[in-house]
């Protein structure tokens, strides 16, 4: 990419690595983070961030992960790669929309901190429920230049006004093109509230875009997947305390979003797309995840 899409960030010194605490992170994020490796984050600053966190809680769990779903680790590696390709290719064909990043329940990821360094132009907003006042002190710590384009808030996701208001009030404009992220969010909040929340997305302004992760309906999955795909949500449901992962129709979706489909994604032709062959996903039914690029209808 050329202009203010992509410039390189050098990395922190060694010594400013040993002087930061390494922060712990929450079972799944953890999780993910391990399977993903190095490709968790695409930056150099990225990664650096990534190398800050104790990783730890999620040990066991992808260990147990990686024996019996082997998926799952390509599945965290394509969504990544999926999003970040998506992003550029927007930022690329319309700059403003990537000027202005809302990533919706950020966490601990790296996303933010990757669009910060790579659009120099953008300004990010991350916003979780948790843990993102702790973020920022980090990401002040190790990337002050940085920092100052970016803007965590905490806030519940499934209140709209309480989200909006949280933006406004640290800078976002509505009446400006925004991209916004859900990367791994939508398993999190039923289908009728993140179908709320990404009519909202959509509706400030006509260049707006969503690119976003799901998971498709038990009922339009494949017998063998929906069994797979049901007792890895179980699984995890054991661990994290959550009584179930949601899932849904996409078709429905789009109805009660007011959103139009740009672009949509599953893991097979995400792995053609990256490697130019497909390596463990042979067709649209071997995973039930899909993605997607949104625009207002």
């Amino acid at each position: 990419m050329v202009g203010p899409y992509h410039r390189r960030v050098d990395p922190v010194s060694n010594a400013d690595q040993r002087s930061t605490q390494r922060l712990h992170v929450g079972v799944t994020a953890a999780m993910v983070m391990r399977l993903a490796g190095e490709e968790a984050a695409h930056t150099d600053a990225g990664r650096t961030f990534v190398s800050q966190l104790d990783t730890g809680a999620g040990r066991v769990m992808a260990e147990h992960v990686a024996e019996h779903w082997p998926h799952a680790r390509m599945h965290f590696i394509l969504r990544k790669w999926q999003f970040w390709t998506w992003m550029n290719a927007i930022a690329v064909n319309t700059p403003a929309v990537g000027r202005q990043v809302v990533v919706l329940g950020a966490g601990w990821s790296a996303m933010g901190v990757d669009w910060a360094h790579h659009c120099v132009e953008a300004r990010v907003w991350e916003v979780d429920l948790h843990h993102l006042a702790e973020k920022e002190r980090l990401v002040r710590r190790l990337f002050p230049v940085a920092a100052d384009r970016m803007r965590m808030i905490e806030a519940d996701l499934s209140n709209l006004s309480t989200l909006l208001s949280g933006l406004r009030a640290k800078g976002w404009h509505a009446d400006r093109p925004t991209l916004w992220v859900a990367e791994g969010l939508a398993y999190y909040l039923a289908p009728d509230r993140f179908a709320a929340l990404m009519r909202a997305a959509l509706t400030f302004h006509p260049s707006n875009r969503a690119v976003i992760e799901f998971g498709l309906a038990y009922h339009l999955m494949r017998e063998s997947i929906r069994a797979r795909t049901a007792a890895y949500h179980g699984y995890l449901a054991t661990q994290t305390g959550l009584t179930n992962l949601h899932s849904f129709d996409p078709s429905v979706f789009c109805l009660q979003s007011g959103a139009l489909p740009l672009s949509w994604a599953d893991p097979s032709s995400m792995e053609l797309a990256r490697n130019g062959r497909a390596l463990m996903f042979t067709s649209p039914d071997d995973s039930g995840m899909r993605m997607a690029v949104l625009g207002p209808a």
